[in-house]
Formats: structure tokens, C-alpha cells, sequence
């Protein structure tokens, strides 16, 4: 056949032919983390069950990832604000509008387990409390932080709705009550803290049940 009739290359077009952990992650975010699943995440990247599998072995884990990473995201530093509970109120807002970008991760934050880089956050805060007054050691700061992410996140409303008159509470409605039952809780925490009453806990470091190890990044 002579040149003329030659049909001009153009790449063909496909899948890309390796996909990371990194993709995985920025699929499951897309897909959202309440509505995670294996299956969902290879239809975002055009792949196989087989081949998320092969970079993360199970869905608990893979959700535990994403769900890591988007708590990264979270800030930790509030240089305008001296007092532990000016730090812990500002940390309360951020979380909440985080919660409210990815829903789902609220399950992740109240029951674990929890990787390396969530715990290395908590140790953050905890050092961030400990900074701001030194009447607090490691256990009132562990306590501190760690109550308050958890309330925020058992404060987020369920994604359906379970209201007999067919409304859901109004957005404004809803942080209003949230700002109120955090300002609640630090307003007793204070009381408590100067009077000395904290329960016994273990901080994060010692906490060998809240992470796991092992398939993330091969």
C-alpha cells in the first residue's frame, strides 16, 4: 500500500495503565465515604475489582484510608487563640465544616481504628492543649481533644431523613445546636479540669487497639 493511502498513528486511547494507591484514594472520595465500596471505586477508574484489591486487600481498610487522608486535611493550628478552649472551639467549627464536605467520616473519627497519620493529628492537638496551659498533662489534653472530636462527630445528623413531618432541621438550626452543646462541654470541662476531676485514659501513643498496620501501599 503506498503512502498516500496511509492512515495518519493516533495513540490509542484506554485506561491508564497503572493505577496507585494515591488514585484509589481520590476515587473513593469521589465516590463518597459514606457510600464507599470496592466496586464503586474500580467503576470511577475504569478497572477491576481485582486490581483495588491488589493495592488495598479489604474495604474496611480502604475506607480507613480514605477517611485518613481527609482528616489530614483538617487544621491544627490557631496561633490567635491563647487559651485551650479558644483552641479546642475554633478546632470544633473546622471539624464540623470538614464533616459536612465528606460524609461518612464521622463513623471513622467515633470508632476507628485509626492510622498512624490520624494518630500523629491527635498527639498534635494534644501537644497544642498542653502548650496553652500547663495545668494539663497528657491525660486531661488526651481527654480534652479527644471528647471533643468525637462529640462533634456524633453531633452530625444521619444523610436520611428520620423526621416524621418529612423535614429535615434546617442548616442554621442545626450548627446553632452544635455551637451550643460544644460550648456546653467546655464550659463543664473547664469547671472539671480546674477542680481536678478527669477520668483515667490512655493517651494515643499507648492506644496499640486504635490503629492498624500492614497492606496499605504495596
Amino acid at each position: 500500500m503506498g503512502s498516500g493511502s496511509e492512515r495518519p498513528f493516533s495513540p490509542r486511547l484506554g485506561r491508564r495503565p497503572t493505577t496507585s494507591v494515591d488514585d484509589i484514594l481520590d476515587a473513593a472520595e469521589r465516590v463518597g465515604l459514606d457510600r464507599l465500596t470496592r466496586a464503586a471505586v474500580a467503576r470511577d477508574l475504569g478497572v477491576s475489582d481485582a486490581t483495588i484489591r491488589h493495592h488495598v486487600q479489604s474495604i474496611d481498610r480502604l475506607y480507613a484510608l480514605a477517611c485518613a487522608r481527609v482528616f489530614d486535611g483538617l487544621r491544627l493550628d490557631v496561633p490567635e487563640e491563647q487559651s485551650w478552649q479558644g483552641y479546642l472551639r475554633v478546632l470544633a467549627r473546622r471539624f464540623a465544616e470538614l464533616l459536612k464536605r465528606y460524609p461518612g467520616l464521622e463513623d471513622y473519627v467515633l470508632r476507628g481504628p485509626y492510622e498512624r497519620t490520624t494518630l500523629g493529628a491527635f498527639e498534635r492537638i494534644m501537644d497544642e492543649l498542653m502548650r496553652r496551659d500547663p495545668r494539663l498533662d497528657r491525660r486531661a489534653a488526651h481527654i480534652l481533644g479527644s471528647r471533643l472530636l468525637t462529640l462533634t462527630a456524633a453531633l452530625r445528623p444521619p444523610q436520611r431523613n428520620r423526621y416524621p413531618n418529612g423535614q429535615y432541621p434546617r442548616t442554621e438550626l442545626h450548627d446553632e445546636q452544635v455551637a451550643w452543646t460544644i460550648e456546653a462541654f467546655l464550659l463543664g470541662a473547664d469547671q472539671l479540669v480546674t477542680a481536678g476531676r478527669l477520668p483515667e485514659a490512655i493517651p494515643t501513643p499507648d492506644a496499640a487497639w486504635t490503629h492498624v498496620d500492614g497492606d496499605s501501599h504495596s
